[in-house]
């Protein structure tokens, strides 16, 4: 398979992924084992799969993935356990700090909110009764066109 930078951009990839492909490939490269392998850890392999592989490539694809996904979670599960044991009294804290700052924002900006939508009444109400008028006008006019008819 053949990946060019035009492709790549075509298909909105990430600025840094794109840097990245012509940083090791150029403008093309063609897809090979070794290749991919080489550059493993630098690129969205799955993006790629999902964007570029055949409507039968992604089950094979997800077929042979799947034991190796199985082992990366299972791998991680211990770790990603620690860091969310380790970081939620500091989430805690920290909601904790925000909640006042943020009960705060949302008082100002319901003030801020009612008083627009008060200012903006009169304005809004009389735009829609032009509106409406025209748009009745309007109907009539039709309405005797095709009378006329």
């Amino acid at each position: 398979m053949k990946i060019t930078v035009e492709q790549l951009e075509k298909l909105n990839a990430c600025t840094d992924q794109i840097a990245l492909f012509k940083k090791h490939f150029g403008n093309s490269v063609i897809v090979t084992v070794n290749r991919a392998i080489a550059v493993a850890s630098l690129f969205d392999w799955d993006w790629a799969a999902d964007i570029f592989l055949s409507a039968t490539a992604p089950t094979a694809y997800d077929e042979a993935r799947a034991p190796a996904l199985k082992a990366y979670n299972e791998a991680r599960a211990p770790a990603l356990k620690a860091y969310n044991e380790a970081r939620a009294p500091a989430l805690k804290s920290y909601e904790e700090a925000e909640a006042p700052a943020l009960k705060a924002y949302e008082e100002v900006i319901a003030r801020a909110l009612k008083a627009y939508d008060e200012a903006e009444a009169p304005a809004l109400k009389a735009y829609e009764e032009v509106i409406a008028r025209a748009f009745a006008k309007a109907a009539l006019a039709q309405d005797s066109e095709l009378e006329k008819k």
